[in-house]
């Protein structure tokens, strides 16, 4: 009678251990909300970054325009500067958009994952934006005549300036989701 006492209070003991790990793994497992925030800390951390490149390439780029024709050398040294600073702003995008888009596929509500399947396509987006403004600067190094870079330019212009409003219409659905949703956003 001791021996089938013993072994009930082993079976007792080992199902209340089971049930322990079962409920801390259900627990760990449910919601990885603060993995989540570590990605898009990290993403957000790319994308200042990112604006840096963007600020440095635009500035590269208006003193590239101011810079006489007659000092086309200096010219082209400026437009090799911009769209190197573009490629590395344009890096940043991605990365912020991987970041994003591994945060959205953990354990989160239905909203966070909405808005961070929203923040990945406007990262995208904003990495295809600074990949075709880069086009500008390119466009003085490759063209031959003024009038050839003013037509590649203007028609790069044209393309950088509706993919921006893509971007800000991305932007814009995510401050939404936001404003909609305090809680979820601190």
């Amino acid at each position: 009678m001791k021996i089938k006492m013993h072994n009930q209070r082993h079976s007792s003991t080992f199902m209340a251990l089971l049930l322990l790990v079962a409920a801390v793994l259900a627990c760990s497992s449910g919601n990885e909300t603060e993995k989540a925030n570590k990605l898009v800390d990290e993403g957000n951390a790319a994308v200042n970054e990112g604006k840096k490149y963007v600020t440095e390439a635009e500035e590269k780029k208006a003193k590239m325009l101011q810079t006489p024709v007659s000092d086309l050398a200096e010219a082209r040294t400026l437009a090799k500067e911009a769209v190197a600073a573009y490629d590395k702003a344009a890096e940043k995008c991605k990365e912020a958009a991987k970041k994003y888009e591994e945060a959205s596929k953990l354990k989160l509500s239905d909203k966070f994952k909405e808005y961070l399947g929203i923040k990945v396509k406007e990262y995208n987006k904003r990495a295809e934006l600074v990949e075709t403004a880069k086009g500008t600067p390119q466009a003085l190094i490759d063209s031959e005549s003024r009038d050839s870079f003013i037509s590649r330019a203007n028609a790069n212009n044209a393309k950088v300036d509706a993919l921006s409003k893509e971007a800000e219409d991305l932007a814009a659905q995510a401050t939404k989701l936001e404003k909609d949703n305090p809680d979820l956003f601190k």
